[in-house]
């Protein structure tokens, strides 16, 4: 027996019906759409690792990285070795994970390795780390860009099991070289100038990685030589002098021989590798000159760049570009009492400017036809958002990513009456979506203890027989070799009968025992509830025995 929960979410005209695309794990694509969604309108997620532009996250700040310029980076490593191995193989699919070694990755065990570990906190079954490196991206350039545009993300990247093929173009490659690898991952010379001169806005080259372009840098053990900036340890050199800003003002300096004339891959000592120089004048600057106005620019980064996370393997079916919905889910669960009551409670996220309201007003309907009546979310919470000083958030962008004045709508409701559905009807749109309370998992009843989960799930009595199998089926994190990137696997389990409560019959299993950040799904047959994160099991067990819980 279903009955509809309904958070109203106005249907997208996509191309590709996003519920009926599956991966290997039985995700689909629509699950992974509001999965973005939902990590967009968190303000504890990714964007506030690059809010301000110029953050060193979870780094010696002297060093001189930038956290948004590595993110951009990593993309184009990843990316631009599509084709190496054979047509429509390779891409952006996470095989970087596995290089950081490799010299033409020069600086991995920074830029990959401390990008991938920044990543794989949200990894899980609903999000590739395929997936996150273009949320890294999408990002990085809507915290930098002074408009703080939001490119839209396509969904559904597969994480490649083990490295790809060598072949990322380097500061000392040749032109022939270069125009080669782009070529084959599908890029005209046209488009590889704009990749490099809209990726080199960012960020600069370090002396720690590449000695013979980034200047003088402080070992990493012994004394600093007198005349170094013990600021600067890694001895970047910027590539203009807006390296915290994504603009266009290091093409004008390039041009015009002003600034930092295009940085140290333009004007190096050793023109072996001024490798921007050689790209950049490859077709007598016209490409770099039909860049020079600030809407140019944007307006081609963009295109570009969208172009470059699009860039998969071929047998990867994309969603169409996901632009988050005014009104969306962030949380929620099913409950049941030791009475035998169905609570369901949330969180429901608006974006917008002006500000949503300050209240969620929603409604359930009945299995006659008729509705329970309107109802009232708790009072909506702006997210603080990030500040670039002074101590206050922006009035008009929570996050700094063009999503607008974020808000957060608290609620909570006892289900009394045969309900099918809840509509929430506020600034004139309404959105939908499903809940089974046929069968779910019970949080309340489910707890941990170290790393073993005793798991409880309710099933209408009405739907079990004597024969019944309720099973659950978990799907957790585990290491992989020579990558921070992790592996998702499966587990299945047959859980037993306990007890009844109300109208429900309560089954339990305490077999799962060390799955790292378990999502849930408790089934009947071909009857299925939702999917539940382990992390709303709130409750340790005290109990000498988690079978005793």
């Amino acid at each position: 027996m279903f009955f509809k929960f309904l958070i109203f979410l106005s249907s997208l005209a996509l191309a590709v019906d996003p519920k009926t695309v599956f991966d290997s794990n039985g995700i689909s694509l629509w699950e992974k759409i509001e999965e973005l969604e939902r990590q967009l309108l968190d303000t504890g997620t990714l964007s506030g690792l690059v809010n301000p532009c110029a953050s060193n996250s979870f780094a010696d700040p002297n060093e001189g990285r930038q956290t948004s310029a590595e993110w951009v980076r990593i993309v184009f490593h990843d990316a631009i070795t599509k084709g190496i191995a054979g047509p429509g193989l390779g891409g952006l699919d996470a095989s970087v994970s596995f290089e950081s070694e490799r010299a033409e990755n020069a600086g991995g065990k920074q830029f990959i390795n401390v990008t991938i570990a920044q990543f794989n906190v949200f990894q899980s079954v609903y999000f590739s780390m395929a997936d996150l490196i273009g949320v890294g991206l999408i990002t990085s350039l809507a915290t930098c860009d002074g408009t703080h545009k939001l490119l839209p993300l396509r969904m559904g990247r597969i994480d490649a099991t083990g490295p790809g093929p060598a072949g990322v173009p380097g500061p000392a490659d040749t032109l022939a070289f270069s125009l080669a690898a782009f070529n084959r991952a599908g890029f005209s010379q046209a488009e590889m100038i704009q990749s490099i001169a809209c990726g080199h806005s960012l960020g600069g080259v370090h002396g720690k990685n590449f000695p013979d372009i980034g200047g003088p840098f402080r070992p990493d053990s012994g004394p600093d030589p007198a005349n170094l900036d013990p600021t600067n340890t890694f001895g970047r050199k910027a590539f203009g002098t807006t390296p915290a800003a994504f603009d266009h003002l290091g093409i004008a300096e390039y041009l015009d021989g002003t600034g930092l004339k295009g940085g140290p891959l333009v004007v190096g000592l050793n023109d072996t590798e001024n490798s921007d120089k050689r790209i950049f004048k490859s077709d007598g600057n016209v490409t770099m000159n039909a860049l020079r106005s600030a809407t140019a620019f944007r307006n081609t980064c963009f295109t570009v760049f969208d172009k470059m996370v699009n860039t998969v393997p071929a047998a990867v079916t994309l969603s169409d570009p996901v632009v988050v919905r005014p009104w969306t889910m962030l949380e929620s669960q099913l409950d049941l009492t030791s009475t035998g009551t169905v609570n369901f409670t949330g969180k429901i996220a608006a974006h917008g400017t002006p500000a949503p309201p300050s209240f969620a007003t929603y409604q359930y309907g009945t299995t006659g036809g008729g509705n329970t009546g309107s109802r009232t979310s708790q009072v909506g919470v702006v997210q603080p958002g990030f500040t670039f000083g002074g101590g206050q958030p922006a009035p008009t962008d929570s996050l700094y990513i063009g999503l607008g004045v974020i808000k957060h709508y608290p609620f909570w409701d006892a289900l009394f009456e045969p309900v099918n559905s809840v509509s929430i009807t506020t600034s004139g749109s309404t959105y939908t979506g499903d809940i089974n309370v046929g069968i779910f998992v019970i949080p309340s009843m489910s707890f941990f203890q170290g790393t073993d989960i005793m798991l409880r799930v309710a099933v209408l009595s009405s739907l079990t027989t004597s024969s019944s199998v309720i099973n659950v089926i978990a799907w957790s994190r585990v290491a992989q070799t020579n990558s921070l990137a992790f592996r998702i696997i499966s587990t299945t389990q047959t859980l037993t009968f306990e007890k009844t409560v109300g109208s429900y019959k309560i089954y339990k299993t305490t077999l799962f025992s060390g799955l790292a950040s378990p999502i849930f799904q408790a089934s009947l047959g071909t009857n299925k509830s939702s999917k539940v994160k382990g992390q709303v099991f709130k409750t340790p067990c005290t109990a000498a025995s988690i079978g005793l819980c």
